[in-house]
Formats: C-alpha cells, sequence, structure tokens
C-alpha cells in the first residue's frame, strides 16, 4: 500500500508517496519539514522514520532510520535478525534536529522485546548528536514520549545499555 504525502509552496502543491501503512505526520515548528513515522513491515515490525524537507523546489526525502538502524544494530538474543523499529519522537530545534527512538521489536521473537533508545538527529546529514538509554529518555522527555515508550519495561535497560558499552551491537546466538 502507498501513502501519498501533499505538501503547498505558495501555489505550488507537490507530492511524495511511501511504501507502507500507519503513517504518523509532525511538521516541524519552521514548516521547512515533516517527518512520517509509518509501518513498512507488519505484526510490529518494520515502523521506519522518513524526513521531507519542502520548498519552492518541492520534496526532498531523507531516511533517518538507517543510521539509527546502524548504531542500534541487533544488541539482544533474536530467533531471526531483524532491525530495530525507529519512531519520531518529538522535534527540537525547527526542522534541524528531531528526537527518534529505536527499540527492539515488541514481539517475543525478540529477548529484551522493546527496550529502546532515544537519539538526538541532526538534519540534514543524519548526524548522531547524543544517545539516551530508555531510562534517561523516560526521565528527559517523558511529555514527548508515546504510551509504548513511557510503559516500556525497564528490566532489561542495564542488560541493553552494557552491551552497547561492549560495542556488542551485533546480534549474540
Amino acid at each position: 500500500m502507498h501513502i501519498n504525502y501533499l505538501a503547498r509552496v505558495g501555489r505550488k502543491t507537490f507530492k511524495t508517496s511511501l511504501l507502507g501503512f500507519n503513517g504518523e505526520v509532525a511538521w516541524a515548528a519552521d514548516s521547512k519539514a515533516f517527518v512520517v513515522t509509518q509501518t513498512e513491515g507488519g505484526g510490529g515490525l518494520g515502523s521506519r522514520v522518513y524526513v521531507f524537507f519542502v520548498d519552492e523546489k518541492g520534496i526532498t526525502k531523507i531516511d533517518v532510520s538507517r543510521a539509527i538502524e546502524k548504531a542500534f544494530g541487533n544488541p539482544v538474543r533474536c530467533e531471526v535478525e531483524v532491525p530495530p523499529n525507529t519512531g519520531f519522537v518529538a522535534w527540537k530545534r525547527g526542522s534541524s534536529e528531531l528526537l527518534v527512538a529505536a527499540e527492539v521489536v515488541p514481539v517475543s521473537i525478540c529477548h529484551c522485546s522493546g527496550t529502546y533508545r532515544v537519539y538526538d538527529i541532526k538534519l540534514p546529514g543524519v548526524t548522531i548528536v547524543e544517545v539516551y538509554s530508555q531510562e534517561s529518555a523516560k526521565k528527559k522527555f517523558w511529555d514527548a514520549l508515546g504510551c509504548e515508550l513511557r510503559s516500556a519495561d525497564d528490566r532489561c535497560v542495564k542488560q541493553l545499555e552494557s552491551r552497547f558499552r561492549r560495542g556488542g551491537t551485533k546480534q549474540n546466538r
């Protein structure tokens, strides 16, 4: 399924589309960009984030998830190797910075399912500025987190964070 997104600048209307479903959209405060979190998989898998910059020339798409998936990797044991779900949390500075969560897919195929980290991303280069553990993200960004992230079980946070400190982001079998 394709979701079409339309943006109007002056008298011009621009269209773009993504393959997926359950799209959620949030405009940046400066109205220069919008972010989309949508599902490209199914059954709790395949949530991804894209930013679209809009100006009088058109729409430019940036895949934010790719860099976060690489940084997060596969830090816990899963029955099959699966990338983390990524989801928009909040815009920080106009359209130049945003927060995105990466979570171990919240399904039974992975140990510590639903455990996450939040990444502060600088745009347009998709540079990771800072990384927050689940516990620190809950303290710092509680009001911006959705119900799934707020209610995530904290029992696996120490295990997840110790893997990152040791550099163990490859899947352990």
